[in-house]
């Protein structure tokens, strides 16, 4: 009986504590960062997928992933989802804008990493979308990634980050971004077809180029895959990073290739003033 009553306990408890953060959690600011890349990615799938519709999506790698919704407040593009996918090909991206019957007005498509294959990281997240996981999300939200407590702890205490970081200048020549990876040669009929399948809805798709630090060339003029990109895909490029170049912002990086937090929100602005603006 003793055995009994502890376990009838812990579960009374373990309820109790269940609707009590419940009740706290909405209170509390939405976490857009996570601890690891999969809860990162489930973060963003999920608000995509269970929350009501915006109006635009970020759709590429964790170099875009770092631009947070957070930061497109009281700018154009106020209403916008990031599908920027931790470890991921913007191909996913795309097939999840895809997913949704309500198309977006516009679809802000990277192009760091369009030429690689999708990997089996793009594998385990269209698994999770296919999965129970996301179904038992939609109708108990407390087992989205949104309501982890220490998800939600992670994301406040780097909310709290705004500096530091390096700034990245390139020293030495690099290869072109088309080739800092193993090349996809199916890679454009690939990401056309579905670029095609989102504008038949009517939806305004854009490339954009971000500041990728080691991988920037020295030479923001020079001709780059982002520029090959747009006119293999026939599509507008937004090409950040040659902004900055111009107007001699500086940008920082966290680890010489992601985008510190406020050079993240200085990106964010910058996309909605061009994409506002055209």
């Amino acid at each position: 009986m003793n055995s009994v009553r502890q376990t009838l306990s812990i579960v009374v408890l373990g309820a109790a504590l269940c609707l009590a953060w419940a009740g706290v959690v909405h209170f509390l600011p939405r976490p857009e960062l996570a601890e690891t890349n999969y809860v990162a990615n489930r973060l963003r799938i999920e608000h995509w997928l269970l929350d009501p519709p915006t109006s635009n999506v970020l759709v590429g790698t964790s170099i875009s992933g770092r631009l947070l919704s957070a930061y497109f407040a009281n700018t154009p593009l106020h209403s916008l989802s990031n599908l920027g996918l931790d470890g991921a090909n913007p191909d996913t991206g795309l097939a999840l804008v895809l997913s949704r019957p309500i198309p977006p007005a516009a679809v802000f498509l990277e192009v760091h990493r369009l030429i690689m294959p999708p990997s089996a990281n793009d594998a385990k997240l269209r698994e999770l979308v296919r999965g129970p996981d996301l179904e038992l999300s939609r109708y108990a939200p407390i087992t989205r990634a949104d309501w982890r407590p220490s998800t939600v702890l992670y994301a406040w205490l780097k909310s709290r980050q705004t500096g530091g970081g390096t700034v990245g200048v390139s020293t030495a020549p690099v290869e072109p971004e088309a080739q800092s990876a193993k090349p996809d040669a199916d890679w454009a009929p690939r990401i056309r077809e579905k670029v095609k399948q989102i504008q038949a809805r009517g939806t305004k798709v854009w490339l954009i180029r971000l500041p990728v630090g080691r991988e920037n060339p020295p030479d923001a003029s020079s001709l780059s895959f982002a520029d090959q990109a747009a006119v293999t895909l026939n599509l507008p490029l937004i090409d950040l990073y040659r902004l900055g170049q111009r107007t001699g912002e500086a940008v920082k990086y966290t680890d010489g290739l992601h985008l510190t937090p406020r050079s993240a929100a200085q990106a964010a602005r910058q996309l909605a003033e061009m994409a506002g603006g055209q």
